[in-house]
């Protein structure tokens, strides 16, 4: 049994495991993976903006080129993690529900296309498409708040009008 020297360090049933070792974690450091995470996806995600309109705009290259060479690269990445999962046993069967992974891979693919089209035409800054494509949050946020009926906070509130004030304000 393991002895802890304050009793403020006992670990709260998490761990993360290697093979060699178990380092008890708090709970807020787990929140701080996640954060790491969407960090890493909002550096992932504005990279690609950049690229995109870099690649179309200064390099000259096709939006549609440019579009299926990004296309064939996630289905490459997709198919890698398709097969992962069916090696590991990892996928149950999904039935009617198959409907929903279809129709948000394909909102997505539709969403994709309609970016890489506006950020190959000059008349919207780079910065602005990519600001109004990428504030998504707020309608997913709406669809939730209407449909789904979640509640939100007067801090959400907020945070919408702020973000459709500075969509506003980068279109001026």
């Amino acid at each position: 049994m393991t002895t802890w020297p304050c009793p403020s360090m006992k670990p709260r049933n998490v761990f993360i495991r290697s093979r060699c070792w178990s380092v008890p974690v708090e709970r807020k450091t787990l929140a701080s993976l996640a954060l790491m995470f969407a960090i890493g996806t909002f550096i992932l995600w504005g990279t690609t903006n950049f690229l995109i309109a870099y690649g179309e705009k200064n390099m000259k290259i096709d939006p549609n080129i440019f579009t299926a060479v990004m296309w064939v690269t996630m289905g490459a990445l997709g198919v890698a993690l398709l097969s992962y999962l069916w090696l590991t046993d990892s996928i149950e069967p999904l039935g009617t529900k198959l409907i929903y992974p279809v129709a948000a891979g394909a909102c997505l693919g539709i969403g994709i296309l309609s970016f890489v089209y506006a950020m190959s035409h000059s008349d919207m800054s780079t910065g602005a498409t990519a600001a109004v494509a990428t504030s998504n949050a707020v309608f997913t946020t709406m669809l939730a708040f209407l449909i789904l009926r979640e509640q939100m906070s007067f801090k959400e509130w907020i945070g919408i009008a702020t973000v459709v004030v500075g969509i506003i304000i980068l279109r001026i």
